[in-house]
């Protein structure tokens, strides 16, 4: 009873900071926008033939550079996580080799399946 007591007034004295740090870190609603903007990243990622054009990235870097501003836009916690995917699009439209482009949409597919991860249940 006295940890219970102690927590509630460690909580109260604490004050707003402790409610806005768990507001934080708590699952926001579903938003269809971003789940759009997700697939449409995700299918321009799968669309790039490393094989036949590695610097074929340049149709990944509207679509990311999109959701990394509606992440931002929203305060998402995945929102460091897309703006690294727009980045890493950015590097990778450079050009490079074919192993290098295979290993750009690997790490790509990791930003997004994280993404994923977090905002299933939503």
């Amino acid at each position: 009873m006295k940890l219970i007591l102690t927590l509630l007034l460690a909580v109260s004295l604490s004050g707003c900071a402790v409610v806005d740090k768990v507001k934080q870190m708590w699952p926001r609603a579903h938003d269809p926008v971003l789940v759009d903007r997700w697939v449409t990243v995700s299918l321009a990622i799968e669309r790039v033939d490393c094989a036949a054009t590695p610097t074929g990235w340049t149709d990944v870097v509207v679509p990311a550079e999109h959701l990394a501003r509606l992440t931002e836009f929203r305060n998402d916690p995945q929102a460091k996580n897309m703006r690294g995917l727009a980045d890493h699009a950015v590097r990778m439209s450079k050009g490079g080799s074919k192993t290098f482009c295979e290993l750009g949409k690997k790490t790509a597919d990791q930003r997004l399946a994280a993404a994923k991860s977090a905002w299933e249940g939503r």
